[in-house]
């Protein structure tokens, strides 16, 4: 059962604290990113953390998007050098759904979840047949323009593509300083996806590519001609590959007993100019996890698995251009790691799902991440939800804040960065309304 809410919807039987952003709401911005997806949404709050690369994020329960993790699909994705522009790497014609669970998270999606996490669905090869496409153009001559098909080749067979192409190149200074209110933008993005469904093993392949190039700073319009200085100027060029694979096989359907294997790749490079400051990075990132989940009675579930996360990073860094040559900074950390998780369910009254996972940083060392959920529904109208867990980050100080070059301010990062960690624990109390009670009431009226 699920309980509308006034942008979303909340899930009455999930024992997380979870809104699910479906496609009736972002239908109504048919235009939109992902970041520009949550601008109606109570839920997650969205700013600009940079007004001259246009950069914006997310703060779940207070902090900053660098605490929240991001899934595609179940999978940890846009994390490091991709973060800060990662909101507008998702269109919102592609989206099938968002879900946005605040709080300490299942120790399935790893340790990184600290606030919540956001997980998006994207829109699958084997939903709906044929081509489907929009354009939109603003005022301001930003062009966007979605299209995608997909194919069902066979009863278990089906293939789609999607394309987007974004475009804005119009000097913005709406208040006449001089410097452009926003950057200009040119993007492509490509995403190819294939489903194979059968009845006990399902695999989904997703290939994807982006170019994203954005330019802003001091606008041309309002530039002295006679003036001999350089405008100062920001350039932020992107280019982004990705590699998802999905398996899940059925064992036993009796029990749900199931084994998956999920694998995701990424290669994101990055070229940043802000004046004479330069700030490249390149961050290559490779992902697997293995999970068995079984049902040992109708009340007693248990997940086990294994993961294994490799990230590699290279960053050439050029402070106001006062070196001859960018300095390189390689950083590569390995981290394999194993969870559990147990979920006992008494109906629909009471859930109670304790898990654990340790992990092993080449950087860092070992470290454990408990987390527990409980959710008590006394009736069908009042449901409790506490949680309690830990969550670890591995921090980046550049490539999280790229943004924070802009301003031309001196930069010292300490050369002894520890990895972040945090408890995090709240409780939640939810009200559902029946629609017969709604019904009755207005009779009476």
């Amino acid at each position: 059962m699920t309980v509308k809410a006034t942008n979303g919807i909340k899930s009455k039987y999930r024992v997380d604290n979870a809104e699910i952003i479906g496609q009736g709401q972002l239908i109504r911005a048919a235009c939109c990113n992902l970041g520009e997806s949550f601008t109606t949404n109570p839920s997650v709050d969205v700013s600009y953390s940079d007004a001259a690369t246009g950069a914006k994020q997310i703060k779940l329960l207070g902090l900053s998007g660098t605490y929240v993790q991001m899934l595609t699909e179940n999978i940890s994705n846009l994390r490091g050098a991709s973060l800060p522009y990662s909101l507008g790497y998702v269109p919102g014609p592609w989206m099938q759904s968002i879900q946005v669970s605040k709080g300490a998270s299942s120790v399935k999606n790893g340790y990184e979840s600290t606030t919540g996490q956001i997980n998006i669905e994207f829109l699958k090869p084997q939903g709906t047949d044929g081509v489907r496409a929009n354009v939109y153009q603003d005022s301001e001559l930003k062009t966007e323009v979605n299209l995608d098909g997909s194919i069902h080749l066979n009863d278990r067979l089906s293939t789609a593509t999607l394309l987007h192409f974004e475009n804005r190149q119009m000097d913005h200074d709406g208040n006449g300083d001089g410097f452009m209110d926003m950057p200009k933008l040119r993007q492509y993005n490509l995403m190819h996806r294939w489903a194979y469904v059968s009845p006990r093993w399902i695999s989904q392949l997703m290939l994807r590519g982006l170019h994203d190039e954005r330019e802003g700073g001091q606008s041309r319009k309002h530039a002295n001609a006679a003036s001999s200085e350089l405008l100062y100027s920001t350039s932020v060029k992107t280019n982004r590959y990705e590699m998802q694979w999905k398996n899940g096989f059925t064992l036993n359907a009796d029990h749900n007993t199931s084994i998956a294997l999920m694998l995701h790749g990424s290669w994101h490079d990055a070229d940043n100019m802000f004046g004479t400051t330069q700030y490249d990075v390149t961050q290559k990132n490779g992902y697997a996890q293995l999970m068995f989940e079984t049902d040992i009675t109708e009340n007693h579930n248990v997940s086990l698995g294994a993961s294994f996360n490799h990230d590699y990073y290279d960053e050439r860094f050029n402070p106001l251009g006062a070196l001859p040559k960018a300095e390189s900074k390689v950083t590569k950390e390995t981290t394999p790691g194993l969870y559990a998780q147990y979920t006992y369910k008494l109906g629909d009254k009471l859930t109670v799902m304790p898990g654990v996972r340790w992990d092993h940083s080449n950087l860092y060392g070992s470290f454990l991440t408990p987390r527990l959920h409980i959710k008590y529904s006394p009736s069908n109208i009042v449901t409790l939800r506490t949680s309690v867990g830990k969550g670890y980050r591995s921090p980046h100080a550049l490539a999280e804040n790229v943004t924070l070059l802009a301003s031309g301010r001196e930069i010292i990062i300490d050369p002894n960065l520890n990895q972040e960690e945090a408890w995090n624990m709240g409780a939640s109390l939810g009200f559902n309304i029946p629609p017969d009670f709604v019904t009755q009431k207005t009779c009476i009226l």
